[in-house]
């Protein structure tokens, strides 16, 4: 038996949006706000606190392997992605925040195979100011984008034929969907997908790959050429390619989302890209891999516009709620059937979401409900036989105003309650 104060603490396993790392040291701040009050001509001094400060979280650590430089990369790509995300703190455990900055140190001769990562985060729970979003809103993005997290894990993706034209399609389709922008941002979004649909003269997927210089129409690198001359432009997988699987769902994701902050008939648009992803399938891993991503993409969004959206009665609200179900059921079966058990708690917890987030907001529509009575009563014994009292009586001769106002029988229909 270990002697007390030597068995050594259990730490979590590091990890920043799903992307592990080696943690060495960290170094956080928590705190109070408040106003220091000292009286002049006296001894007495005050002090009115002003709340809970943000919490902020300085870690430092590493990556190591012979991947290297795909985990840097990843890591890379994980800071610059938008929105908050978790990180997992060997200490405090799950943590909501964004990484401010993130320094990324290599030494190529004397420590190799090691990434030296500098973190700075900020606790990013959902703001209050103007308006506070609905926990139950806030959770099922979270979840919905943890689905669409997850797919990158461990998705097959290899930049062919195939998986570059699907591709292609699904973000020329999208764009046409954005547009009309209304603000810079929407710009910049369909800008991207549309930059990234646009054929490139002379340009294979080996070429690709290598990530060769290239020599294409100015229309397609940069404006500032102002004739029809060709100018260089090192193809990258941001730019031109579809290099990264993550650089691939990166751009959807944020074209969904765009949609359903731009567009009335968000949930329209949404839908009919659906069909038009699903139409994409070729049966080819990666065509597939990135048809799961987008329709998880998609269908995060449409169960937000939908838990956002008023609708004039339950029936309405059910519809919605069953494309979203009928969504998630299709990428859980397919999950499954692929054992990847990351993905399927992952869709399991966004469906459980969206449903718990659409119902609360519609349950209580108004609706119909139908009774039967079972021969002719007075209404003042249909009222207690319905009610269990009789105080609702001028109610249910209300509702039945064509019969007697003595004998109630049949059916009573009236609004639920």
């Amino acid at each position: 038996m270990a002697a007390p104060g030597c068995v050594v603490p259990t730490y979590n396993d590091a990890s920043w949006k799903g992307v592990p790392f080696l943690c060495e040291t960290t170094d956080d701040e928590f705190g109070r706000r408040g106003d220091q009050y000292e009286y002049p001509l006296s001894e007495d001094t005050g002090y009115k606190d002003l709340g809970r400060k943000i919490r902020r979280f300085h870690v430092t650590g590493y990556l190591i392997g012979s991947d290297q430089v795909e985990q840097s990369n990843r890591m890379a790509r994980a800071a610059e992605s938008p929105q908050p995300g978790t990180l997992m703190h060997p200490m405090f455990g799950g943590q909501q925040v964004a990484c401010v900055t993130l320094k990324i140190a290599a030494d190529y001769r004397r420590d190799i195979k090691r990434t030296k990562l500098d973190f700075d985060f900020v606790e990013a729970n959902a703001s209050m100011a103007p308006y506070k979003l609905g926990s139950s809103v806030t959770n099922m993005y979270t979840s919905g984008t943890a689905a669409i997290d997850a797919v990158s894990l461990r998705a097959i993706w290899q930049p062919n034929v195939n998986a570059v034209e699907a591709a292609r399609a699904i973000d020329l389709n999208l764009a046409g969907l954005v547009a009309p922008a209304s603000d810079e941002e929407s710009f910049d979004v369909i800008s991207v997908l549309e930059g990234r649909a646009m054929p490139l003269p002379s340009v294979t997927i080996e070429t690709l790959q290598a990530r060769q210089p290239i020599t294409i129409p100015s229309p397609f690198a940069f404006a500032q050429t102002p004739d029809n001359s060709t100018a260089t432009f090192e193809v990258t997988g941001t730019r031109a390619g579809y290099i990264h699987f993550d650089d691939v769902v990166a751009p959807i994701a944020e074209g969904t989302a765009t949609i359903r902050r731009l567009h009335f008939d968000a949930l329209k648009k949404l839908h009919g890209f659906n069909a038009f992803v699903v139409a994409q399938s070729d049966g080819t891993p990666s065509v597939e891999s990135l048809i799961v991503a987008a329709r998880l993409s998609l269908i995060r969004d449409y169960a937000l516009t939908a838990a956002q959206t008023t609708y004039q009665t339950v029936s309405e609200a059910i519809l919605a709620l069953d494309f979203v179900m009928a969504v998630y059921d299709d990428e859980e079966q397919l999950a499954s059937q692929t054992c990847y058990d990351v993905l399927t708690t992952a869709i399991r917890a966004a469906r459980a979401e969206a449903a718990r987030s659409i119902l609360l907001k519609n349950i209580r529509l108004p609706g119909i409900v139908k009774r039967e009575v079972h021969g002719q009563w007075p209404s003042v014994l249909v009222s207690h036989k319905l009610y269990a009292d009789g105080r609702r009586l001028a109610q249910v001769e209300a509702y039945n105003a064509h019969m007697s106002p003595f004998w109630i029988g049949h059916e009573i229909i009236a609004p639920a309650s």
